[in-house]
């Protein structure tokens, strides 16, 4: 026999209410912190970094280019579950065969309303890589910038935050920054300057990067960090030369040490 459809809706009804009082609820957006992923292997190509536990709310490596992270680049603070996460690295390749062998199998720990950077370390040839993880947590004076050291090199490392390169070398900024560690932020007026780096306790500069120009926000146009950005906050990675017979960049440019800037803080945008 067929129902007619008036008579078929009032049990749809009830089968909605039903499934109501079931205990249909909404995603929520669960507690977050930011994820930055920094590539600073010397002796291999890009990879590829995943979190494996979930879809959801995970950082990865993607950026904008396709080839997966090169070494001396990074990713974007990723909106990112908070709390035990599983995550993988593995080479970027044409073959299945090389893509499919992860190069690190670990757990890292991901804290609510923290950013962190996890930046790979170690050596593609000893088959030991590894992330070093860093607190970015900073918010600078409204009308300062902030900036430090990250030291990614086997050696220890001064910096020397100047506002031009051909004046000598004074006091160090940053007196001695251990190997793969971060020194703490310092402010400044906003105005042009360098990041002067140095063997540790030498005042001759290995490696000297200009931070980023960023501007003061505009009307409804927010700050955009750099050393004209008051509020924003920065970090001058030190980068080791690349080893050469890798599938690291062979390119001039990387074939001695060098600074690479990395934006951690902006301000909110004016409401």
């Amino acid at each position: 026999m067929r129902l007619p459809r008036l008579f078929l809706m009032p049990l749809a009804l009830v089968a909605l209410a039903a499934c109501h009082n079931d205990g249909v609820s909404v995603n929520e957006r669960p507690p977050l912190g930011g994820v930055r992923f920094i590539n600073a292997v010397p002796d291999g190509g890009p990879v590829d970094i995943r979190m494996i536990d979930q879809v959801e709310w995970s950082a990865s490596s993607v950026n904008s280019n396709s080839y997966g992270l090169a070494f001396r680049s990074g990713t974007i603070y990723w909106p990112t579950e908070a709390k035990v996460r599983h995550v993988r690295v593995f080479p970027t390749d044409s073959s299945l065969a090389v893509t499919s062998t992860a190069l690190l199998d670990t757990m890292i720990t991901v804290e609510a309303n923290k950013n962190v950077t996890l930046m790979l370390v170690g050596s593609r040839a000893t088959g030991k890589v590894g992330f070093v993880k860093f607190d970015d947590s900073v918010t600078p004076p409204a009308d300062q910038v902030a900036v430090r050291l990250v030291n990614a090199t086997s050696a220890a490392a001064s910096g020397f935050v100047t506002s031009d390169t051909t004046s000598a070398l004074g006091t160090a900024t940053f007196g001695t920054v251990a190997p793969l560690s971060a020194s703490a932020y310092v402010t400044r007026a906003t105005g042009k300057f360098f990041m002067q780096a140095t063997p540790a306790g030498t005042t001759t500069p290995a490696s000297r990067s200009i931070a980023p120009t960023g501007a003061p926000a505009d009307g409804l146009i927010g700050v955009t960090a750099g050393y004209n950005g008051p509020g924003s906050a920065m970090s001058a990675f030190l980068f080791p030369r690349s080893v050469a017979g890798t599938a690291a960049p062979q390119t001039a440019a990387f074939q001695t040490s060098g600074v690479v800037f990395f934006v951690d803080y902006i301000p909110a945008p004016p409401h």
